[in-house]
Formats: structure tokens, sequence, C-alpha cells
């Protein structure tokens, strides 16, 4: 059941019976975070960044279809911060959030790693 598809079948619920949920995390900034998702859609804020991030994703608790979301923003530094996707990741990809800018980096779990795209605003 590690990669059973989260399909809707009734309101509120999965096709295991199980309630749809969402997380909420809101780490401090550090140069590596590893985020662990534990519901259908997990919601990161990541505390203003100060220097590069290199955001990993673990796969442990992700079924086919979860989303994940992160929302960051970047410190008044000249030329911004990069935000590497990192290990459990599709491919290593790259956000640059400018300074005191704000950004948002968006995925879905495959199956076997998170599909990331990312967006800033400039």
């Amino acid at each position: 059941m590690a990669n059973t598809p989260r399909v809707i079948t009734g309101p509120n619920q999965d096709i295991t019976g199980r309630t749809i949920t969402q997380d909420y995390q809101n780490p401090a900034y550090a140069a590596t975070i590893t985020v662990t998702t534990t519901a259908q859609r997990t919601t990161v804020q990541v505390a203003e960044l100060t220097g590069t991030l290199t955001l990993d994703v673990a796969t442990t608790n992700a079924l086919i279809g979860d989303e994940l979301v992160v929302l960051l923003s970047a410190d008044a530094t000249s030329g911004g911060h990069v935000v590497t996707f990192g290990t459990g990741c599709t491919a290593a990809g790259t956000l640059t959030v400018a300074a005191s800018k704000f950004g948002k980096a968006s995925g879905i779990f495959d199956g076997n790693s998170w599909i990331m795209t990312g967006t800033a605003t400039v």
C-alpha cells in the first residue's frame, strides 16, 4: 500500500477509506532542510532565507499523487538566494528567490520521487 494512489471516492476520503489530510510545517532556515511528508498535501513555509538552501524531500510516507508546496522568502541580500531541490526529487533543479521577494516551489509524488517546479516573484 506504500504507493497506492490517493483517488477520491467520497467526501474527504481516498480509495482506502482514509481521511484526506493536510499538514503544515514551518522549519527554521538551515543550509539543508529535509522535509518528511505525512499527508496528502503538505505545505512547508521555510523561515526567511539568509543563504543558499538545499531542500531534500523524504519519500518514506509519500503516496502517488501527494502534493508538496514550499513557500519561500529571501532577506535583503543582494542577488537573492538559490534553492536546490536535492535528495528525493526527480532532478536537481534550482529556484532563485530574489532579495526581499517571495517564491513558491510545488511538487507531486510520482511513486518514486518528487517532481518539483518553482516560481519566484521578481
